[in-house]
């Protein structure tokens, strides 16, 4: 049998978005929490004793590396190198392969993937031979069907695995469309099992052979909630098996709550607290989501509006904290007998939404804004995740204004 760990998107010492005003102690335990996720993910190497640790790509969150985030993985990967557990790392879209004058050098347990895909083959300690195929970004942005260039399975090997950072085309997501492929074109290279990249969302694609994007250890903001982690995986000739570990310090979630029967801020403030204390919510960052009652008074609303009411649930502990990151309200009347612009024109509202929501289309809107800032080309990598955010934004602001929906941003 050989076992070992499947990791992604690290992002160490990635910056959290959508976060202001945070207390620093709290600010603190955010700046570690990537780092803390690594450590989680080598004490389970450790604890296992797995025979390798793969990392499929974005271990740093940019290409220019901090030094901290430099150091911080030389020695967590030396603590493995001292358990004679190998590690294979192919680079991402976030911290592709750039000067090496720059970049610490790593422990000599750890095989590197170059820009050319590429086959290592080794032996585990239990003398079971395997291959591993892969490469490293040498940019930011491959359009290219790498997978072509992945070999069929080496059948001189007992195992055969596949590391790919990028996008499987068919499916929903946000993030941009690196080094497309197929599950067909995984699927007929006959290997074992994928080890993939770039989608922080932790997913099954097939069970036969196993392919897995494991999400990112640390969730880093509110369209990463939920528990994230690695696998721990186990190959046999008879059997296949990937077991989530969960690693994150932190995390994201998102709390609707019905408040329509409640008539005082005394009854909503009660139930407020009575559901973030729910043990679940433990060391979270909270986005609160309201719905109010159209004949809510005045008073009420501007109350759960102001953020100084969600100060007062605010709890920060040196071991825990669960923190309202935001909050929004609505209220809405379904006995309402105004014409919303939905209901009005559905089918031109829906292509206008389509529209605007195309790549050139978006891109082309907001060109003029993005030419004269220099930071463009910090976000490139989440424009798809902008382009998002901006009309949801629009679209919330458009029924503010149709008197649909009252929002609250902390």
């Amino acid at each position: 049998m050989v076992k070992y760990i499947h990791a992604a998107d690290i992002h160490l010492d990635s910056p959290f978005k959508g976060l202001k005003n945070i207390p620093e102690a709290l600010f603190n335990k955010i700046k570690a929490s990537t780092f803390n996720a690594f450590e989680k993910l080598v004490d389970t190497a450790l604890f296992h004793q797995v025979d390798f640790v793969l990392l499929s790509g974005d271990i740093y969150d940019l290409e220019d590396r901090s030094i901290r985030a430099q150091v911080f993985l030389r020695e967590e990967i030396e603590r493995l190198n001292q358990a004679g557990i190998s590690v294979f790392i192919i680079h991402g879209n976030h911290d592709y392969l750039t000067n090496d004058e720059l970049h610490l050098s790593l422990p000599n347990n750890v095989t590197v993937f170059d820009s050319n895909v590429e086959t290592i083959q080794f032996e585990t300690q239990c003398h079971e031979t395997i291959s591993i195929s892969g490469f490293s970004y040498d940019r930011n942005w491959i359009e290219e069907r790498k997978i072509k260039d992945y070999p069929y399975r080496n059948n001189t090997s007992d195992f055969h695995i596949g590391m790919l950072h990028g996008y499987m085309e068919g499916e929903s997501t946000s993030h941009a469309h690196y080094a497309p492929f197929t599950l067909n074109e995984l699927k007929e290279k006959n290997y074992d099992y994928w080890a993939l990249g770039h989608i922080h969302k932790r997913q099954q694609l097939s069970k036969e052979p196993l392919i897995y994007y494991s999400g990112n250890t640390q969730g880093r903001h509110k369209n990463e909630a939920g528990e994230k982690g690695c696998l721990l995986v186990e190959l046999k000739k008879s059997s296949k098996k990937a077991t989530f570990i969960p690693t994150a310090d932190i995390k994201w979630q998102t709390i609707n709550m019905d408040l329509t029967t409640l008539k005082t801020i005394d009854g909503m403030f009660d139930e407020i607290k009575r559901k973030i204390t729910e043990k679940e919510y433990l060391n979270s960052l909270i986005n609160l989501n309201i719905k109010l009652s159209p004949k809510t008074p005045k008073s009420i609303v501007n109350t759960l509006q102001d953020d100084a009411f969600y100060q007062n649930f605010q709890h920060v502990e040196t071991d825990s904290f669960t923190y309202i990151v935001s909050a929004s309200i609505s209220q809405r009347d379904n006995k309402d007998t105004r014409t919303s612009l939905l209901q009005t024109y559905p089918i031109a509202f829906d292509r206008a939404l389509q529209t605007i929501g195309e790549r050139e289309t978006f891109q082309k809107l907001t060109q003029d804004f993005f030419s004269k800032y220099a930071f463009t080309k910090y976000v490139e990598d989440d424009m798809e995740e902008i382009k998002k955010n901006s009309l949801d934004s629009a679209k919330n602001i458009l029924m503010q204004d149709l008197g649909e929906e009252i929002s609250y941003d902390n």
